[in-house]
């Protein structure tokens, strides 16, 4: 995020084209709509993913929404940066706190045509509900303390950060570890609220 906001300023450039496209639409915008859903700041190569690292197969990283590929990197790397290994955090009663928004990417999944009967696997559950994204995380990191996923919309982030520090105030762990992730993966919401 620094290294982005020292190049560019604030991070605003075009829509790249994994994410979505406009073309042969443009006639049905206002030009608000028109304008806001080819612009926006976008976290590149949020698509990759080191499934590697903990321990999850490539069947489940393909099933999993990226939001929650995009936590388990930054929450790790954020742990290891004030000086935690893995092995200190098996068992460590770190709580984790973690504000999301909607899961775009399943609704892109329903919109594209999936259809309700599609076959079933072990992971359709734990691939992108938000409720169970904040267990995932605490589940893969070996975290004992408490977790919980926030919807907030905008101050989801905000919410998670004033619950850990609360939780860590109150004694309910020793240490919090705060995240907060929205992965727009099409433009509806943005053409919505271009119309407000």
């Amino acid at each position: 995020v620094w290294t982005m906001l020292a190049a560019s300023g604030d991070g605003v450039g075009l829509v790249p084209a994994a994410r979505w496209s406009l073309v042969g639409h443009e006639d049905k915008l206002t030009d608000t709509q028109a304008t806001a859903a080819r612009h926006g700041a976008f976290v590149a190569g949020a698509d990759r993913f080191d499934n590697r690292t903990f321990s999850i197969s490539p069947a489940e990283a393909r099933s999993m929404d990226p939001q929650q590929r995009m936590l388990l990197e930054i929450g790790y790397m954020a742990l290891h940066g004030v000086g935690m290994c893995k092995a200190q955090l098996l068992g460590s009663p770190v709580g984790y706190f973690l504000g999301i928004e909607r899961p775009d990417w399943a609704i892109r999944s329903v919109l594209e045509g999936q259809r309700p009967d599609a076959k079933v696997t072990a992971y359709t559950v734990t691939a992108d509900t938000i409720s169970i994204a904040c267990g995932r995380i605490s589940f893969s990191l070996g975290l004992h303390g408490p977790c919980m996923s926030t919807d907030t919309a905008c101050a989801s982030g905000l919410v998670a950060m004033h619950t850990a520090a609360r939780s860590v105030r109150g004694g309910e762990c020793g240490s919090g570890l705060a995240s907060a992730v929205t992965l727009k993966v099409m433009p509806q919401a943005t053409l919505a609220t271009a119309l407000v």
